[in-house]
């Protein structure tokens, strides 16, 4: 008898195990946000290799177009083995027989799998799929999965839509549902992360674009494709991040530069569908503010909402606070407060006011002046939520010809949510940092900038 252990001969990186690890606990939906040349597809047979020995049924991988199949996966080679990339995820001891025409695989388990296209998702009627891996997710038509989902929930099969960034569109709004919903899985991996590639390739690779392409669109080019940027591409015309501002804040912090104090930036949900965010930052005695943490969770449970603002305020010893008091704000605020007596901690109520300057509300002049920070090299993230929404922020003019951000209803219209990971970071950025040493004592100390600049 011959024994196979699968993975057939191939070990996961470092950031590829918890996917596994993921299925190995019986997870049922992975989003896999891994930038070009990252294994994406070759993790994705492996895992299906292992699901079809392990559960007989039908396993599909579906490309964006099926005549991309065959040249993408049934007759690619691995240039590192010289192997074809199906014969080393399901090795020949394990299968059945194999049909080239119809690119598909029936092994010894009694399972099968095919390669498919989303462009003909229609042929697969009266299909029983036990799971589903969509390569290339971004590029494929999303009605397919519209319409092959119900087929997975009623025989509790798997799916991983796996890609590369093409721009904000179905596959960047999956993953960001998958980061917040219970029993999903996503995985984010930069190819700056990834150890796949050392900085100074990464560098050449960047230049080559910029050579080939110009400054804008090959700049764009890499930050989307090997830095899972979705924003890469919105216009700088009325962007109030410019393109290489979201370029600086990517960059490591600085070390060894001692923090002036540990600030907060919270914004409150509204809406059902929209989040609590706080955002903790260290602001330093050379001015950069370096995030620290970030945490999100949506609803507008009043009573949850304010012990965990408590929480996270105490955990992470947050020295100033600044909290959304517009909406629902007000009394969140007064409750938090309370909760977090003999803490230290001194609390502002932010409220978005119009102003008479260039800008024409308060919140809009706090998001040119961190834009301007970011430009200095002064602000330094890694959330991708808080990029992605501060590189999308757009503005424009109002009737008395000030700079406005653009309309929250027009943002919600196209983003389906409100730009709440940017707000709480432009609000955590605004503070003015008191003495590590003050004392909150009768009263409300004020500290929001107003005139402040911190360049």
């Amino acid at each position: 008898m011959t024994y196979i252990t699968l993975p057939h001969n191939w070990t996961p990186r470092a950031y590829q195990l918890p996917f596994f690890r993921y299925f190995a606990r019986g997870g049922k939906r992975a989003v896999l946000v891994w930038s070009r040349r990252l294994g994406k597809d070759d993790a994705c047979l492996h895992l299906t290799a292992m699901q079809a020995m392990h559960v007989p049924g039908t396993y599909w991988m579906m490309l964006p177009e099926y005549g991309q199949a065959r040249k993408a996966i049934w007759d690619a080679v691995n240039k590192h083995t010289g192997k074809r990339r199906i014969d080393e995820a399901f090795p020949a001891e394990i299968r059945a027989r194999t049909n080239d025409s119809e690119m598909k695989i029936v092994f010894k388990s009694g399972s099968v799998w095919q390669l498919c296209g989303s462009d003909n998702y229609n042929g697969l009627v009266g299909s029983n799929c036990a799971g589903i891996v969509f390569s290339e997710y971004a590029l494929s038509n999303p009605e397919a999965w519209d319409y092959l989902e119900p087929i997975l929930e009623e025989n509790g099969g798997w799916a991983v839509f796996n890609s590369t960034v093409r721009g904000r569109n179905h596959f960047t709004t999956l993953a960001h549902y998958a980061q917040s919903t219970p029993g999903w899985f996503c995985s984010n991996v930069k190819a700056s992360e990834a150890g796949v590639f050392t900085h100074e390739q990464l560098e050449g690779i960047k230049q080559k674009y910029i050579l080939q392409k110009g400054y804008d669109r090959g700049l764009g080019m890499y930050l989307q494709e090997y830095e899972n940027d979705e924003n890469a591409f919105v216009s700088t015309f009325n962007s109030v991040f410019a393109r290489g501002a979201g370029e600086k804040m990517r960059q490591a912090a600085p070390a060894n530069v001692p923090s002036v104090a540990r600030v907060a930036g919270i914004d409150l949900a509204r809406f059902g569908g929209d989040n609590n965010v706080v955002f903790i930052a260290d602001r330093l005695t050379d001015r950069s503010l370096v995030e620290v943490r970030v945490e999100a969770w949506a609803g507008t449970d009043a009573v949850f909402t304010q012990g965990k603002i408590a929480e996270l305020l105490s955990t992470y010893h947050v020295h100033q606070a600044l909290m959304d008091g517009d909406g629902v704000g007000g009394p969140i605020i007064d409750n938090v407060r309370a909760l977090c007596v003999g803490r230290n901690i001194a609390f502002e109520e932010y409220h978005n006011t119009a102003t008479t300057g260039s800008y024409g509300t308060k919140t809009t002049q706090g998001y040119f002046d961190l834009a301007r920070e970011a430009l200095s090299g002064k602000v330094f993230l890694r959330d991708e939520r808080v990029l992605s929404e501060l590189g999308a922020r757009l503005y424009e003019f109002n009737q008395k010809g000030q700079v406005v951000l653009q309309n929250k209803r027009e943002w919600r219209k196209e983003a389906g949510t409100s730009p709440d990971f940017a707000d709480a970071a432009v609000m955590a950025s605004m503070i003015l940092p008191l003495p590590k040493d003050f004392s909150v004592q009768g009263g409300k100390p004020a500290f929001a900038r107003t005139e402040y600049d911190v360049i």
